[in-house]
C-alpha cells in the first residue's frame, strides 16, 4: 500500500528544473495542484484499464468506458492507504462534477450518443464503488460527495460485482516471466507530468504483467484528453489535459 506524499510540493520543484519546453508545471497552490496530480493518477489507470483489454483481450460485457472507471477505483482502492485513496477519489469525482458544469455553462446538451457515461454519472458510480469497498470507513466521505442513501445501500454488492469480474480476468496478468509492463516513453525525465505518471508505473509492474509492453507518455495534444492508442500500445496524458483540470478548479 502507498502512502499520500506532498506530491505537489514536489512536482513544483520539477518544473522549476524543467528544461525549456511547452510543459504543464504545476501551480504553486498546494490545493490545486494536489487536485491535478490526484486526478491525473486516476485518469492513468483509466486508460491502464483500456491497455489491459487490449492487450490481454479481455471479454467485456456492457461499456469498455465503464469498466476502465471501475477498475480506476479498484487500484485507488488497492494500491494507496486510506487517506490518500480519498483524496484521489474524491478529486476523481469532484472532476466529473465539474467537467458537468464546464459542458453547461458552454451550452453543451448531455452526450447521450458518447461511449462515456455522462459526467454527472461517472461521479456517482465512482464514489458508489469506492464507498462499496469499505463502507464502515467511508460513510462520511459518501455524505460529503452526496451520495444518495438508496444508492449507496446497493454500492457494496456493486463493488463486490466489479472487483471480483476484474480479479478474475486479471488472474493471470502477473509480472515477471515472459511478461511484460509498462515503460516511461524515452526523453521525459524531469518533467512533471512524466515523474508523476513514472512513480504510478513502477506501482502498477508491481502489480501486472502483460505479453506486450505498453509505453506511457506526456505529450502537447492540442486538446485537453488522455487516452490509450492500441495501434502502437501507448498511454498518452496529454497536457492541455492537466491545464484544463487547474482552469475548472481554479474558476469555481
Amino acid at each position: 500500500m502507498r502512502f499520500l506524499i506532498t506530491v505537489w510540493a514536489m512536482m513544483l520543484g520539477l518544473a522549476a528544473g524543467a528544461q525549456a519546453q511547452t510543459v504543464y508545471e504545476f501551480p504553486e497552490d498546494e490545493a490545486t495542484a494536489a487536485f491535478v496530480a490526484n486526478e491525473v493518477i486516476a485518469t492513468f489507470y483509466h486508460e491502464l484499464g483500456h491497455a489491459l483489454i487490449d492487450v490481454l483481450q479481455l471479454p467485456v460485457l456492457g461499456k469498455e468506458e465503464d469498466a476502465a472507471d471501475h477498475l480506476s477505483v479498484i487500484l485507488m482502492n488497492d494500491i494507496w492507504e486510506e487517506d490518500a485513496a480519498a483524496e484521489i477519489l474524491a478529486s476523481d469525482a469532484t472532476a466529473y462534477a465539474l467537467m458537468a458544469a464546464q459542458r453547461e455553462a458552454g451550452g453543451e446538451e448531455p452526450a447521450y450518443s458518447d461511449e462515456h457515461s455522462l459526467d454527472l454519472q461517472r461521479y456517482y458510480t465512482v464514489v458508489c464503488l469506492f464507498y462499496g469497498a469499505n463502507p464502515d470507513d467511508r460513510a462520511e466521505l459518501a455524505q460529503d460527495l452526496e451520495l444518495p442513501s438508496e444508492r449507496a445501500e446497493r454500492c457494496p454488492d456493486e463493488w463486490e460485482s466489479a472487483a471480483a469480474s476484474w480479479d478474475a480476468v486479471l488472474a493471470d496478468a502477473t509480472p515477471g516471466a515472459d511478461n511484460y509492463g509498462l515503460e516511461m516513453a524515452e526523453g521525459q525525465e524531469g518533467l512533471p507530468l512524466a515523474d508523476l505518471l513514472a512513480e504510478e508505473v513502477v506501482a502498477i509492474n508491481d502489480r501486472f504483467g502483460m505479453p506486450d509492453l505498453v509505453t506511457v507518455q506526456v505529450a502537447d495534444c492540442g486538446v485537453a484528453n488522455a487516452f490509450y492508442d492500441p495501434e502502437h500500445r501507448m498511454i498518452t496524458l496529454c497536457t492541455e489535459y492537466a491545464q484544463n483540470l487547474q482552469d475548472m478548479w481554479e474558476a469555481e
